[in-house]
């Protein structure tokens, strides 16, 4: 990431249009090795998990994951391009879809009852 922001800074200098792409490119590099060491993290507990018959929610959880850091990271990048309206709106997609996602298991915890 150290080097993205320097060749952000060197750019900038240069060209300032492409500063939001290589911001980009350094956050999508910095994303993939991040999600590698989180995958490598997380074998174990998908594996308990699959054990204890709770897969399916151990999918859900990590769905939602995924939506979460993806959202997040998008919304920082828009507010790094001056696009603040635009990140709100990122956030807010991303909550809708944690949230539509989430209504499957709070169907089955309300037949429960």
């Amino acid at each position: 990431m150290l080097f993205a922001l320097c060749v952000n800074l060197l750019l900038h200098r240069v060209s300032p249009e492409f500063t939001p792409l290589t911001a980009a490119a350094g956050g999508v590099l910095l994303g993939v090795y991040l999600l590698r060491g989180l995958l490598d993290a997380l074998l174990p507990l998908a594996q308990a998990a699959q054990g204890l018959g709770l897969s399916a929610h151990m999918e859900l959880l990590l769905k939602a994951l995924a939506i979460a850091l993806v959202c997040n990271s998008t919304s920082a990048l828009c507010r790094d391009c001056g696009e603040s309206a635009l990140a709100d709106k990122a956030e807010l997609a991303g909550k809708v879809a944690i949230l539509s996602l989430c209504i499957p298991l709070l169907v089955q915890l309300l037949e429960l009852f």
